[in-house]
């Protein structure tokens, strides 16, 4: 049973049990004063190994120790790193004071905490835990009065476990604890203590599996401030280190606590399941290496839009590793700061109803940059906007009625910034656009993802008649590629659509008629249905893989999942699939009762339309080769809805 007790002492400290042993006089310092008085003058309680003792205030020797265990620290134990002087005075909480000491909120003074047992002490039983061979600990090895550095939490897409981290000394060591129950019982800035009865490594990180007699001595300590703050916490600046500790020397550095601050050195790419990893640089990593990345969940990336080019700074996280590559983590958007980002281009902008416009831009916007929507977005014909939401990297503006049809165009000003304060250029900072119609509802029908040249071809059937104007083809949810951002063009119900991914020179898109370029004079076109262009140079890639269709306010119409189950898929494919899943447009919903993973039953690729079969070797692929395509008159959005066969450009599948 676990159970918190709020002490009504004159120092601020909490203290939570769990399976504490029988017999034990005392936890802490507080249990003696509550149980056995107060002490002789000059002298004050203090709980060692379970039995409460009076020692002196003065803090001489400790009976039955070798060293102080005092306010004034040896060399090589207490508060290593810390200036005891530090926040001694004119405390509020823990903290405003150093690490090993508590504050006295009756008279505002910092006070040692009174824990026998040194951080130095501490610092070498976590060093025993990583020493360790793994497997079951008989005895359990003791770990008492470690901080709790950071939480990593569980992470969408990913089957690691959550946990959190323990260290004693700015240098370390430190150590990864995965229990959950003790992960239940502690936050961020806790001094606990517990014995570890099993310890593992995994992709060359050591842990504490599972851990007994969780005790929470004190709470609120400043543990992710920097080591070298007033009052100092455990967070060490790294930025100057070089290769050699960070990489070279990862064993000794993994779990710790980092400040680290340096520029986004390439495109992000799977790090594990749910993850996204950045080559970086830094003063004393000059040169980007793939063993040296920042790592966040891959919904993280997507929300802070990190980009090639940014600066960062890392506020305290946790160096995590698989094998010999070093990883310096950050899990919510509070821990990770960018700026100098690429500025924010005004891509697009389009009428979703009469009274209601959607703003596109390439980076996220920050809502708090738009403080007074009627001065910020200006309008010809008189169109007015009364207020503003952001979603991500778009504007929802509401307007006066619009016109249908009329032609209207939108300014952005320049105190429209992104999440790391760049603005769009004055002169991309105007988009036209027409009031609203209704827009087309498209499905997605044939695929050939691997067409020599990258040359690849989308099939759409039309479900709903209307305009196509800022409708969008993508690949995946999470990173995502635009493959197509469709032109204003009025398609009616039953109408197909073919899509030419990097279309070869000279290629011409049809915007009147499905015929308007016969194929007569172009090869590439089909008389039965429209030829629109795709983005250049951006093409599928074959492997597992999410396609979707986005109507203009970014709703998904269609998504597809498409798996090839030869080789590795792509770290980022099962965030992808749960979250079409989980949007309503894929079936089953899970796997299982869980979220389909690479490990679950049914796994995510057995889940998905297969398109294994399409040969491998794109030089062979041509407009005649085999394709995925739906079979199935109706959309269960389900993977029988679609086969690997002949294909059938231009003209219904069924």
């Amino acid at each position: 049973m676990q159970r918190r007790f709020w002490l009504p002492a004159v120092v601020t400290a909490v203290m939570v049990t769990m399976g504490t042993g029988c017999g034990d006089e005392c936890v802490d310092l507080y249990d003696c004063r509550t149980d056995k008085g107060p002490p002789a003058a000059g002298k004050q309680w203090t709980c060692n190994s379970g039995t409460c003792e009076q020692r002196d205030i003065t803090q001489g020797p400790d009976a039955g120790t070798e060293e102080d265990a005092g306010t004034e620290p040896d060399a090589g134990e207490g508060d290593a790193g810390t200036d005891p002087d530090a926040g001694t005075e004119g405390c509020t909480s823990n903290a405003t004071c150093g690490l090993t000491e508590t504050c006295n909120t009756t008279t505002s003074t910092c006070e040692d905490s009174g824990f026998v047992t040194p951080v130095a002490t501490t610092s070498t039983q976590i060093q025993a835990v990583r020493d360790a061979a793994d497997g079951a600990l008989d005895p359990a090895l003791p770990i008492e009065g470690a901080f709790v550095t950071f939480i990593k939490p569980a992470v969408t897409g990913s089957s690691e476990l959550p946990g959190f981290f323990v260290q004693a000394e700015a240098q370390g060591p430190a150590l990864f604890v995965s229990d959950a129950t003790a992960l239940a019982a502690v936050a961020v800035g806790d001094r606990v203590s517990f014995s570890v009865s099993s310890k593992a490594t995994t992709g060359g990180l050591r842990s504490a599996a599972t851990v007994t007699g969780t005790t929470v001595i004190s709470q609120g300590h400043p543990v992710q401030t920097q080591s070298t703050a007033t009052p100092a916490g455990l967070a060490v600046n790294r930025s100057a280190d070089t290769s050699d500790t960070l990489v070279t020397g990862l064993d000794s550095v993994e779990s710790e606590l980092t400040y680290l601050t340096g520029t986004i050195a390439a495109a992000g790419s799977g790090i594990g399941a749910g993850y996204t990893g950045f080559q970086i640089t830094t003063e004393g990593v000059t040169a980007g290496a793939a063993n040296f990345r920042l790592r966040v969940p891959a919904t993280l990336a997507t929300e802070l839009d990190i980009t090639q080019g940014c600066t960062f700074t890392l506020n305290a996280g946790p160096i995590w590793r698989f094998d010999a590559n070093a990883q310096p983590s950050a899990f919510t958007a509070s821990e990770l700061t960018l700026s100098g980002c690429t500025a924010p281009a005004f891509e697009s902008a389009a009428a979703t109803s009469l009274t209601e416009l959607v703003l596109n831009f390439s980076r996220n916007i920050s809502a708090a940059s738009i403080t007074n929507a009627q001065e910020q977005f200006t309008f010809t014909e008189g169109l007015t906007v009364s207020s503003a939401r952001v979603e991500g990297k778009q504007v929802f503006l509401t307007t006066s009625e619009q016109t249908p049809g009329t032609n209207y165009s939108v300014t952005v000003a320049n105190t429209v910034t992104d999440l790391a304060g760049g603005v769009v250029a004055a002169e991309g900072s105007t988009q036209a656009f027409r009031g609203f119609r209704t827009a087309a509802v498209l499905r997605i029908s044939e695929v050939q993802p691997n067409m020599a040249d990258a040359r690849d071809l989308v099939e759409l059937e039309v479900v709903t008649g209307g305009t196509t104007a800022g409708i969008i083809l993508q690949q995946d949810v999470n990173s995502s590629l635009v493959l197509a951002e469709f032109a204003d063009v009025t398609v009616a119900t039953g109408d197909i659509i073919v899509v030419h991914l990097n279309p070869a020179a000279g290629f011409i898109a049809e915007t009147q008629a499905k015929n308007e370029v016969p194929q007569s004079t172009a090869s590439t076109h089909y008389d039965t249905a429209w030829d629109f262009r795709g983005k250049d140079a951006n093409a599928i890639t074959f492997s597992s893989r999410i396609l979707l269709v986005k109507d203009v306010a970014g709703n998904i119409q269609d998504a597809v999942p498409f798996a090839r189950t030869t080789g590795t898929p792509p770290a980022a494919f099962i965030g992808n699939i749960q979250a079409v899943q989980a949007a309503g447009h894929w079936l089953p919903a899970d796997c299982g009762g869980a979220p389909c993973t690479t490990t679950s039953t049914p796994t995510a690729a057995a889940v998905a339309a297969d398109w294994t079969a399409i040969p491998a070797s794109a030089g062979s692929v041509t407009r005649t080769t085999n394709t995925i395509r739906r079979i199935s008159a109706t959309d269960t959005n389900m993977k029988e809805d679609w086969a690997v066969g002949a294909p059938s450009w231009g003209v219904p599948n069924l």
